[in-house]
């Protein structure tokens, strides 16, 4: 049974024939000659060098497709996390293509392999993501450590730290009022997961309704105000995160402007 990649999709194709059982290696036995033994020359044969990769000339539909599938092909292997060896893939592509060679496996052989790949995959996976999860916690807390020392920083009751960037005069909302605001949202490394200036309308909701770190954040602000602000994940989404655009243990970077506030009646 063959492994085929298509568009990034690990699929498993039929293939037949029994592997041929090796030869066990014995040892060289000494050579005796005038009741004296001769050792045997055990100096390890140098490996061949490899072949000097051939120029891929791509003038022809022939070798263009052939060079996309292959492109294909490798992207999808790329993704693979765990360790694959493209010698042994590559002479396993060769034993299927060429009708004179013999495959090594069995189908059902190559079913047990390709999914104890997706056991290995699965467990990498998920150690992966410990040590991102461990790592984003670490990152935050030097983070944090550093910014506070900065002398325009203020932290809210809870621990959001966050930068006036325009102060406000207008009313403070609380926890049961309603607020309109404009936000962008990044990640700690600038990645950008949310923002209501891109969409054209700034968003209204009830303050209570939102992570803990805002509410925080927006009882501290008054209307008109605009601030930069850290919040870390256990006021945000903590160890869980919310996939697929924040990683578990993420300190969020927020932008917020305080437009609005509906008082609660």
């Amino acid at each position: 049974m063959a492994v085929v990649f298509v568009g990034g999709i690990l699929a498993a194709c039929g293939g037949s024939k029994q592997a041929p059982v090796a030869k066990p290696v014995v040892a060289p036995a000494p050579v005796v000659a005038n009741n004296a033994t001769k050792v045997p020359d055990l100096t390890p044969i140098p490996e061949p060098k490899p072949a000097e990769e051939q120029k891929v000339f791509l003038d022809n539909p022939v070798d263009r497709y052939s060079y996309a599938l292959g492109v294909d092909f490798g992207r999808a292997v790329a993704n693979i996390n765990v360790p694959v060896k493209l010698d042994v893939l590559m002479n396993a592509m060769h034993d299927v293509i060429d009708s004179s060679r013999e495959v090594l496996m069995t189908e059902t052989e190559s079913e047990a392999a390709l999914q104890d790949l997706l056991n290995q995959m699965q467990v990498q996976k998920e150690i992966d993501e410990a040590a991102s999860a461990r790592k984003a916690l670490t990152d935050q807390a030097a983070f944090l450590a550093k910014n506070i020392q900065d002398p325009r920083i203020w932290v809210t009751r809870k621990g959001v730290q966050y930068l006036m960037l325009k102060e406000g005069t207008g009313l403070k909302p609380k926890i049961n009022d309603k607020v309109q605001v404009h936000y962008v949202g990044t990640l700690l490394n600038g990645t950008e997961f949310d923002n209501s200036i891109k969409r054209g309308a700034p968003m209204e909701f009830a303050v209570s309704a939102v992570i803990e770190g805002w509410q925080d954040l927006l009882l501290d602000m008054k209307v008109g105000e605009k601030v930069r602000a850290w919040i870390p994940s256990h006021l945000a989404y903590g160890e869980a995160g919310a996939p697929p655009s924040i990683p578990p243990n993420s300190l969020l970077v927020f932008e917020v402007e305080l437009l609005q506030v509906f008082p609660s009646k």
